[in-house]
């Protein structure tokens, strides 16, 4: 467990060494040109294992995300340019419950910019799971699938819903999985810091 926990700290390194140049691009963007992200921090509150009544299952879930701005897929490949309306952003995130869960995590999200303010994020995120007094679910390494759709608005704040699937993904014998329902609001890191 000491080596995952050393591979997420790698690549948390990793995502802070992508050039910053690209979120104050982005962050000068008009919203017109969808493309433009600053970084973000984003907060969640919602219902975990809202489809479950067993004991232990069903509590509150709170969320803590920082989002970068920095498109990868011009960096992996010619055919994407940062006028594209659907980027592949890294981020880095920590979940918790009222039963103490918590899961450190860290992913990748494909943001799609359907309309003006319309926005669409696909995640996937692997992480550290300590299951508190929740229900256990399976193991400590566990993986998370959201979408997330919701509204931009012209000063890059967001408000999106969420779903979420998080499971071990058949790694272990025991594998209950949980659903969780949420709702985010996203900040640009400019707003709270000033930078």
């Amino acid at each position: 467990m000491r080596r995952f926990r050393l591979a997420v700290l790698a690549l948390a390194a990793v995502m802070a060494a992508l050039p910053a140049h690209a979120a104050n691009k982005a962050a000068m963007a008009p919203v017109s040109a969808p493309v433009g992200q600053p970084d973000l921090i984003s907060f969640s509150s919602g219902y975990f294992d809202f489809d479950k009544s067993e004991p232990k299952t069903n509590s509150a879930d709170f969320r803590l995300e920082y989002r970068f701005g920095v498109s990868l897929l011009p960096k992996l490949s010619s055919y994407f340019s940062e006028s594209d309306a659907a980027q592949l952003r890294p981020f880095l995130g920590f979940e918790t419950t009222s039963r103490n869960l918590q899961f450190e995590h860290g992913g990748f999200n494909l943001d799609w910019n359907f309309a003006p303010h319309g926005i669409f994020t696909w995640q996937e995120a692997i992480g550290y799971l300590n299951s508190g007094d929740q229900r256990g679910l399976g193991g400590t390494m566990q993986f998370r699938s959201q979408a997330e759709a919701g509204y931009r608005f012209d000063n890059d704040m967001r408000l999106t819903a969420a779903f979420s699937h998080i499971s071990n993904a058949k790694t272990t014998r025991f594998n209950p999985g949980a659903e969780i329902l949420g709702v985010y609001f996203h900040v640009p890191t400019q707003a709270i810091f000033g930078h």
